[in-house]
C-alpha cells in the first residue's frame, strides 16, 4: 500500500505516543481486497503538544518531511528489549540515555534501575526547609534507596510523605540526633519498605531505654532484610523488638558488632540471635555475621537449628576452633542448599572443611575464601567439583600453587564463570595464566594484585583471549612494563605462526570499565599515549606509577573520554597542565585523588573550579605548593561533596 502523504515528524518525544501508536492506521485493521480502490488517507493534522510531565523544558521542534507518521528507530522498540539494553549501561549512561525522550526516561523508573542508585545524605540536615531536602521536595523522580549519615533530625518532615511509598531501602549510619520516636515516624511513612539498616548506631540504641516489647510499633509487613553494622550497645531487648518489628524477615545481617563488650554480656546476645532464628527458621533464608566476635560453640549450635534451609552465608572466625569437627563442618553437613557462601577471614578454616563445602554444597555459584591461610593445594583441589562456580576469591590464601589451581579450575570447562579474584597469591607462577584464559574465555572481572605471576608476556594473554573483561585489577605488579601493556618492543611474541608474530595491546580489551595499576611503575607515557583508547574506562587507578608526566595524561584524558575515578597519587611528574587537560577534556571526573604531588599549585585548582563541573571528590593532601584557601576555593564546585 502507497503512503505518499506529507505529514510531520517530531524529532523529540513530544509528537509520538498520542493518539494511535504507528500513526494513520489502526492495529486491527483487515486488509483490504486487492481489487478494491485503495482510499487515501486524510491528511494528520499538525497538533503542538505540551507535555510538560516530562521534566525538561528545551524547544520543540519539527521538520517537514514527506511520509506517514510512523516510530522509527530506537523509540519504537519494545519496553522489553529497552531495559536489555539499559542493563547493559552503568548508572550514569542510564541518567544520560534517559534524557534522550520520555519513553528511555520513563525506562529509568523500573525498579531494577532504581535500586541501584543510593542516594547518600551526609552531615545535612533533614528540614524540608534546608537544602538539599528542599530540591527534593521539588523532584520529579523518586527514588527507592537512601543513606543518612551524620544527619540531623528536626521535627516534621515533610520529605518522608512525599517519597516514603517509593523506599524500599534505608540506612541510618552514626546518626547522633536519631531516636525511637523519630525512627518511628520515619518508619510509618514507609509502608513498602524491603531493608532497614542501623550501622555505627551505639548513641541510638543507648537513648533507647527502656525498651517496651508489649507495645511494637510500627509493623514492617515488607521488610525483607534487617541489618546491624559496626554497633557494640545494642541489647537482647533491642534485638527482639527490630526483630519483632519484621514478621516477614528473610535475611538477617549482623556484623563487625560486639568487638567492644564484656564476655557475658556477648554471650547472651549470641544466645538471643540463635533463639531468634529458631523463630524464624521457617523464613529465614540469608545470614550475615561476617567480622562479628563469637566462638565455635555458637557455630555448634548454628548447626544444631533443624528445618532451617538457608541459601546464602556470610561468617567469618578469629577464634581458637577445635581441630578435630569444628562447627563450621556441621553447619555445611546441614545447609546443602547454599548457593552463596562467603567466609573471608574464616582464620581456621582447613583443607578438610574446603573439601566439605566442594562435597555437599552442588549449587553453589559464590565462593569467597579471601584470607584463609590454612588452606593448602590438598583442599583446594576438591573445587573442581563445584561445576555451577561463577564467583572465586582465593586471595591471600599463600599456600596455594599452580598444582592445586589447575586441578580445582583449570582442568574443566567453566563458561558460567564471570569472576576470579587471585591477589597475593605467592605460589603462582605465569604457566597458570595461559591455562587460566584458554579455561575461563567468559570472565568479566579479574584480580591479580601483588602477584609475581603477572608479567609482560603473562599480560598479553589476557588481551588475547579475555575480550569481555570489564574490570582488572593490576595493582603491585611489578614486572609489568609499556611492552606488555602495548606489545611492542616484546622480545618474544605471544602468538606466533611460522613466521607471522602476533601482539596485543590493552586497548584490544574494549569493553573495560575499572583498571587498577598502581605501583607499576614501569609503566610510561608510551602506554598513556600508543595504548589508552577507552570508549567505557570509568576508573583508573595510576598511584606510584613514577614515570607518567604530561604528555601521556594529556593523550589519556582526550582517548578515555568516560573517565570518572581517577587516583594519580605519588606520580610526582603530574604538574599543572595535567590536571588542566583531565578538567577540561574529562567532562563526567567525578572523583580526584592526587596525594604527594609536589609541582601542583594554585592553578590546578582554578582549573577544577573553572572545568570539572561533575566533581564531587577531592583529595589533594600533601602538595607542599597548594595555597591553605584552597577548600574555600573549591567550594565553588556547586557540586563537591568532599575535600580534603
Amino acid at each position: 500500500m502507497e503512503m505518499s502523504i506529507e505529514s510531520w515528524f517530531n524529532l523529540h518525544y513530544y509528537g509520538f505516543g498520542h493518539g494511535v501508536d504507528g500513526g494513520g492506521y489502526d492495529d486491527d485493521e483487515e486488509e483490504e481486497d486487492e481489487s478494491e480502490e485503495e482510499k487515501p488517507t486524510p491528511k494528520e493534522p499538525i497538533v503542538e503538544v505540551d507535555d510538560r510531565e516530562f521534566p525538561f523544558h528545551d524547544d520543540v521542534f519539527y521538520i517537514n518531511l514527506k511520509g506517514p507518521r510512523v516510530r522509527t528507530g530506537f523509540d519504537n522498540l519494545p519496553m522489553e528489549i529497552l531495559l536489555n539494553i539499559f542493563r547493559f549501561l552503568n548508572g550514569v549512561d542510564r541518567d544520560a540515555a534517559a534524557l534522550t525522550c520520555k519513553r528511555w526516561f520513563d525506562a529509568m523508573g523500573y525498579r531494577e534501575f532504581l535500586d541501584e542508585v543510593c542516594f547518600h545524605f551526609e552531615e545535612v540536615s533533614i528540614c524540608d526547609g534546608t537544602p538539599p531536602i528542599a530540591l527534593f521536595l521539588r523532584s520529579f523522580r523518586h527514588f527507592s534507596n537512601i543513606k543518612l549519615t551524620r544527619v540531623q533530625f528536626n521535627g516534621y518532615c515533610e520529605f518522608w510523605d512525599v517519597f516514603g511509598e517509593y523506599l524500599r531501602e534505608i540506612t541510618f549510619c552514626n546518626c547522633i540526633t536519631l531516636t525511637k520516636s523519630k525512627l518511628t515516624m520515619i518508619l510509618k511513612r514507609l509502608p513498602f519498605l524491603e531493608c532497614l539498616a542501623l550501622e555505627e548506631a551505639d548513641e541510638f540504641f543507648k537513648t533507647w531505654t527502656p525498651v517496651e516489647l508489649k507495645r511494637i510499633e510500627p509493623v514492617c509487613r515488607c521488610l525483607r532484610k534487617l541489618a546491624l553494622r559496626k554497633s557494640n550497645a545494642f541489647t537482647v531487648d533491642h534485638l527482639y523488638y527490630l526483630v519483632a518489628m519484621g514478621p516477614n524477615i528473610s535475611a538477617l545481617e549482623i556484623s563487625k558488632c560486639l568487638k567492644q563488650i564484656d564476655a557475658p554480656t556477648r554471650v547472651k546476645i549470641l544466645t538471643t540471635i540463635l533463639t531468634i532464628m529458631k523463630m524464624r527458621k521457617k523464613k529465614l533464608q540469608a545470614v550475615d555475621f561476617s567480622y562479628t566476635m563469637y566462638d565455635d560453640l555458637f557455630l555448634k549450635q548454628f548447626a544444631e537449628i533443624e528445618n532451617m534451609s538457608l541459601s546464602q552465608i556470610s561468617l567469618s572466625f578469629f577464634e581458637r576452633a577445635p581441630i578435630k569437627d569444628p562447627g563450621i563442618i556441621d553447619i555445611l553437613r546441614c545447609q546443602s542448599a547454599i548457593v552463596h557462601l562467603d567466609l573471608s577471614s574464616f582464620l581456621n578454616l582447613t583443607d578438610f572443611a574446603l573439601i566439605e563445602i566442594s562435597t555437599s554444597l552442588r549449587m553453589l555459584k559464590t565462593l569467597k575464601l579471601n584470607g584463609c591461610w590454612l588452606l593448602t593445594d590438598f583442599g583446594v583441589e576438591s573445587i573442581y567439583k563445584l561445576d555451577r562456580l561463577q564467583v572465586l576469591d582465593l586471595s591471600d590464601c599463600d599456600k596455594i600453587s599452580d598444582r592445586g589451581f589447575m586441578k580445582a579450575i583449570v582442568d574443566r570447562r567453566r563458561d558460567c564463570m564471570s569472576q576470579l579474584y587471585l591477589s597475593m597469591l605467592p605460589g603462582l607462577t605465569d604457566s597458570v595464566i595461559l591455562k587460566i584464559c584458554l579455561t575461563l574465555l567468559n570472565l568479566t572481572v579479574i584480580d591479580f594484585c601483588g602477584s609475581d605471576c603477572m608479567n609482560d608476556t603473562s599480560v598479553q594473554f589476557l588481551f588475547c583471549y579475555l575480550k569481555c573483561l570489564r574490570i582488572l585489577r593490576l595493582n603491585g605488579c611489578v614486572k609489568i612494563s609499556d611492552a606488555g601493556l602495548t606489545g611492542e618492543n616484546l622480545p618474544v611474541a605471544v602468538i606466533e605462526i611460522w613466521d607471522t608474530q602476533t601482539t596485543f595491546a590493552i586497548c584490544e580489551l574494549r569493553s573495560l570499565q575499572e583498571l587498577q595499576l598502581s605501583g607499576c611503575f614501569k609503566v610510561t607515557d608510551f602506554t598513556l599515549t600508543h595504548a589508552f583508547r577507552f570508549r567505557e574506562l570509568r576508573e583508573l587507578n595510576l598511584a606510584h606509577c613514577v614515570q607518567i608526566s604530561e604528555p601521556g595524561i594529556e593523550a589519556m584524558s582526550l582517548n578515555c573520554p568516560a573517565l570518572e575515578q581517577i587516583d594519580m597519587s605519588d606520580c610526582f611528574h603530574v604538574n599543572d597542565r595535567c590536571v588542566v587537560a583531565m578538567a577540561k577534556n574529562l567532562v563526567r571526573l567525578r572523583s580526584l585523588k592526587l596525594v604527594r604531588l609536589p609541582l601542583l599549585t594554585v592553578a590546578s585548582v582554578d582549573a577544577l573550579v573553572e572545568y570539572a563541573k561533575a566533581l564531587r571528590y577531592i583529595n589533594i593532601r600533601g602538595c607542599p605548593k597548594i595555597p591553605k584557601d584552597a577548600p574555600e576555593r573549591l567550594k565553588k564546585i556547586s557540586t563537591l561533596r568532599t575535600s580534603e
